[in-house]
């Protein structure tokens, strides 16, 4: 199994994203650790997969600096090494133009967004320096790269990932870190398919397509591409 001995971080795990991903990196070997706000949605997750072959989980906000480091602590004590990070937390506010955009909301959005993959890609840097080597994976939007009217604070916190995913690129290449993102249009989750019951949900990206491109960008394969944003319109 490709990812045998190697030690994946999710975090967003229990969405309709992360739980895919979660069940590809098991399903190639890898020991997982899924990070998700609530501990019920997490025993669910866990549940579903057999007891020999299951992610660990844990608990946290991460969009609170003590807390990543309280479970990155953890995970590296169970584990002791992070191989991987995907970055998949994230969420999407919207409908107001930027003059009507409440100041409260923005801030939500580049903590749910943008501060979230920050905390833990940085945690995940002290780590993956010491070892030597290391993927970190985004995940973005096509909004950050074609903003559309009444979201600015989403597109803009999803801008920011990238620019946080290609400073990574750029510090990781001393070290052998390497860090992508992707760039979904619509994911095709049930949470969405419930918002837009009127769209078209055969031009949406499935989950299990999105899972297919994170784990090759931490494959081997990869190991020269760093910096990259493949767009997944």
């Amino acid at each position: 199994m490709i990812f045998k001995d190697k030690t994946a971080i999710i975090t967003g795990a229990t969405g309709g994203l992360g739980a895919t991903v979660v069940r590809h990196f098991i399903k190639n070997g890898a020991k997982v650790a899924a990070i998700g706000r609530n501990s019920s949605t997490l025993q669910t997750l866990k549940q579903n997969f057999n007891k020999d072959n299951s992610p660990d989980i844990y608990a946290a906000d991460i969009t609170r600096h003590d807390e990543v480091i309280k479970v990155f602590d953890g995970i590296i004590q169970k584990f002791n090494q992070i191989d991987i990070l995907v970055n998949i937390t994230g969420g999407f506010a919207g409908g107001k133009s930027i003059a009507d955009t409440d100041p409260a909301m923005w801030e939500n959005m580049m903590k749910l967004n943008l501060t979230s993959a920050f905390l833990c890609s940085r945690q995940a840097m002290v780590y993956m320096t010491e070892q030597g080597h290391g993927k970190i994976i985004t995940i973005t939007a096509m909004a950050a790269l074609e903003p559309k009217p009444n979201r600015a604070a989403y597109a803009v916190s999803k801008a920011g990932v990238i620019a946080l995913t290609q400073a990574l690129a750029v510090e990781g290449q001393t070290v052998n870190v390497q860090a992508n993102t992707i760039a979904p249009g619509i994911i095709l989750t049930k949470a969405n398919k419930d918002s837009m019951p009127d769209a078209d949900f055969s031009k949406w990206v499935t989950p299990d397509r999105l899972a297919e491109t994170v784990l090759f960008l931490c494959s081997p394969k990869a190991d020269n591409i760093t910096g990259t944003i493949i767009r997944m319109p």
